[in-house]
């Protein structure tokens, strides 16, 4: 200050107001955008930075879900390593992205946990909605999803600022992890517990075969080895290890569309498919029966023709050679689809494999040397390889002008075995197999084939009464798709849908397997070696219950030497019967022919007589036509013989799914459906005389068997097209009825001295379809 007071006034410096230049518009728009920039963390506290954590967390395991769903191929491992990788750095810069626009518009929300919201959001929709869950169910269950994400991080950010111990918190943390393991596991109703059959068989006094257990080990060492085309790209064993070199056979005039990245991955097109064949085969001189094994459409890239070696290894013990063919590379992908015309190719490709090992068998230096029976072939599909066999032992419908089958002439297919088939028209025609033995296996928790196809085809198939020929179906409770082959896991949907099947009272896998060994094996031993010991089990699954696991059952049968009363599909009216005989009816609110209907309502390609009833007493006659007769030697052992459907039940299913939600199911069912159908035959012969016999003595009704697809019965109504929206399907029984039975004083009735045969229903209401009414010997 005293400094200033000695320098005078006029010598100052002069002060001036000097304001600094306006910035330019870009350069204020750059420290707009950079300050907006910096903004993008701000809300981002601790706990939304914990819960943003966890979003993360649920988005990669979305992901993971997704990626076992889609292999590429190169193993799981890579395959997850790779896509949670590519998808963690796609949600980085994603959240950078979004949180960053949030900041431009001030969304007064934790930007980058809202940014990781909605990206995990979108990525869980996306995934939900290629798996076919629709829009709405997809919206719902990826916000859902999402909000649990953001939920536990918050939780678990509220645990880490709590006052405990590590372990406590630690122990917090998994009580509440066992909680939703523990929700998931136990959610809803799988519907009423299977009927114990083996109590049943031995109430009705059933005597079980003296023959050994089918699905038991037989007598014959086992030689395994593989055929292949030796330049395989994934399986040494069809490549440099191959123990037989096949061709490679042309299939260009079939399949017209190959993907390159189909060829990229098998380092071939279809112009060289490989024959292919995992081969168990007896030791011993032969020559001996051969069964082609296929496999249907599974994810192309998890290989399939390996997971029938159960079945390859115990018939080869039992003197039979088993091929398990491999056709993966007409299976789907993901990333390469599928071919066109691959229905027909696999059944075609069969039919080259027949050629390929007939060639082996006429050459020298190889184990199938000689070793072949080709009058007594076998085929067994699953799936689409189910539909495959049946048309592989019909070629002439497709390929009676391929010339390069010509060399198939002297192979014998005698019997067929589809295993949860499908049953798709291929150019508009369907196989029709005639004078082949067949057997078809179906699951009624099966979600992917989830109609009982095999039904179809073993209506088409037929038999001259000179052959020794028959049809067996079984529909087995709690069976699935998968896990009849033992590479397909237990989900029969891929990731993430399969996450959602229910699989409580779901057979164990070694369970579901067991009764295919026992009905495969014992159906080739009685087809192919002559082991007429099993027949019965075909007949009456009740046969096999001491080798069978603890589910229910219904069979269906038809022998060759079957002489039918009446059919329904020969177009004749309700009251007129074959060759003259007649129908009537009593009792019923409705009697009409009709079309018997799958899950879904469609039409399964056979009609029956459709009867209803409303008061206990109703009843359906026939009067038989005198014509009807067998051979006086055939007298002893006869057998009325039917099919029966319960329907009633059916039409009540649809209050399943309200009964889900209820506290007892069980008591609900009891309370409400009404009970299965009491049946009294009675048979009236040309002197008067009548017996009657309650079936329920003899044979009792199979209950039907109810099916919760998915884990909360609600979504069965709304994805996958309402897929699952059917609880239960009609399926036949058939009944065998001794004639013995309706013998007075111990004598039996000819079939020539029966004049009349009346079903008599003994309760009601109900509602049933008869079929395939008969005698057989």
């Amino acid at each position: 200050m005293e400094l200033e007071s000695q320098v005078p006034e006029h010598e100052l410096p002069e002060l001036h107001n000097y304001a600094e230049p306006p910035l330019s518009r870009r350069k204020r728009t750059y420290a707009w955008i950079k300050s907006r920039f910096a903004a993008r963390n701000e809300r981002n506290g601790y706990s939304s930075r914990v819960a943003a954590g966890s979003i993360v967390f649920f988005a990669s395991l979305a992901m993971l879900a997704a990626v076992l769903g889609m292999p590429t191929g190169f193993g799981i491992a890579t395959d997850i390593l790779v896509f949670l990788s590519v998808n963690i750095i796609a949600m980085s810069l994603a959240v950078e992205l979004a949180s960053f626009i949030f900041a431009l518009i001030y969304v007064p929300l934790p930007r980058k946990l809202t940014a990781a919201f909605i990206y995990a959001a979108v990525e869980a929709y996306l995934i939900l909605y290629f798996a076919e869950f629709g829009i709405i169910m997809s919206i719902l269950f990826s916000v859902i999803f999402t909000l649990i994400g953001l939920g536990m991080g918050y939780l678990l950010a509220l645990v880490m600022h709590l006052n405990i111990r590590t372990m406590s918190k630690a122990a917090i943390g998994m009580l509440f992890a066992a909680a939703v393991v523990i929700t998931y596991t136990a959610a809803d109703w799988t519907g009423p517990a299977a009927t114990p059959q083996r109590e049943l068989a031995e109430a009705s006094g059933i005597v079980l075969p003296d023959a050994a257990n089918p699905a038991e080990t037989g007598a014959y060492a086992v030689q395994a080895f593989t055929y292949g085309s030796g330049y395989d790209k994934h399986r040494k064993m069809f490549g440099e290890n191959v123990d037989i070199q096949s061709v490679q056979v042309d299939a260009s005039a079939y399949i017209t569309k190959w993907s390159k990245l189909k060829t990229w991955f098998w380092g071939f097109d279809e112009q060289k498919l490989p024959l292919n064949g995992r081969v168990w085969m007896p030791k011993g001189d032969g020559p001996f029966p051969l069964t082609l094994i296929v496999h249907g459409n599974h994810l192309m890239e998890d290989f399939s023709d390996g997971g029938y070696g159960y079945l390859g290894e115990l018939l080869a013990s039992k003197g039979i050679i088993a091929v398990s063919v491999d056709e993966n590379f007409l299976n789907y992908s993901v990333w390469s689809g599928i071919p066109n015309n691959d229905m027909k190719v696999r059944a075609w490709v069969l039919l080259k494999h027949l050629q390929q090992i007939k060639s082996f068998h006429e050459s020298q230096e190889n184990p199938l040397s000689d070793k072949v029976d080709f009058g007594q072939v076998a085929l067994i599909g699953h799936s689409r390889g189910g539909q495959a066999v049946a048309m592989a032992a019909d070629a002439d419908r497709w390929f009676s002008k391929d010339q390069t089958l010509d060399s198939l002439g002297d192979i014998t297919i005698q019997s067929v075995v589809a295993i949860a088939p499908t049953d798709k028209q291929v150019d508009d025609k369907s196989a029709r197999l005639s004078g082949v033995n067949y057997l078809t296996l179906q699951g009624a928790r099966d979600a992917d084939v989830n109609n009982f196809y095999g039904d179809r085809q073993y209506g088409r198939t037929t038999f001259s009464n000179d052959t020794n020929r028959f049809k067996a179906a079984l529909y087995i409770a709690d069976a699935n798709h998968s896990q009849f082959n033992s590479a397909w896991g237990r989900m029969d949907e891929r990731p993430p849908g399969g996450l959602f099947l229910n699989r409580k009272e779901l057979l164990q896998a070694d369970e579901q397997r067991l009764i295919s060994k026992v009905y495969v094996s014992a159906f080739l031993q009685a087809t192919l070696l002559g082991e007429s010991s099993y027949k019965p089990l075909f007949a009456d699954y009740r046969y096999g219950l001491a080798w069978l696991p603890e589910t229910s059952y219904s069979n269906r049968y038809e022998a060759s030497n079957f002489e039918a009363i009446t059919r329904y599909d020969d177009g004749q009216g309700k009251t007129v019967l074959k060759n003259g005989g007649k129908a009537a009816a009593s009792g019923m609110t409705s009697w009409n022919i009709a079309a018997a209907e799958d899950r879904d309502g469609n039409n399964k390609d056979t009609k029956g007589m459709e009867l209803e009833w409303a008061e206990a007493g109703a009843q359906y006659k026939l009067e038989l036509p005198m014509q009807i007769s067998l051979p006086d030697e055939e007298v002893i052992g006869t057998k009325l013989v039917f099919s029966m459907a319960n329907l009633e039940r059916d039409i009540m299913a649809d209050e399943i799914a309200d009964a889900s939600e209820a506290a007892d199911v069980d008591q609900y069912l009891e309370s409400e459906l009404p009970p299965l159908p009491a049946v009294e035959i009675e048979v009236t012969t040309s002197e008067g005389e009548q017996v009657e016999i309650e079936l329920a003595e003899l044979m009792p009704v199979t209950p039907p068997a109810y099916t919760s697809f998915m884990t909360y019965s609600w979504l069965e109504d709304r994805m996958k097209n309402k897929k699952y929206k059917e609880s239960t399907e009609p399926v036949f029984q058939t009944f065998t009825l001794p004639l013995e039975q309706f013998g007075l004083d111990h004598t039996t009735i000819a079939v020539n001295e029966i004049q009349s045969i009346t079903f008599r229903f003994l309760d009601g209401p109900g509602k049933v379809m008869l079929d395939d009414i008969g005698f057989a010997h």
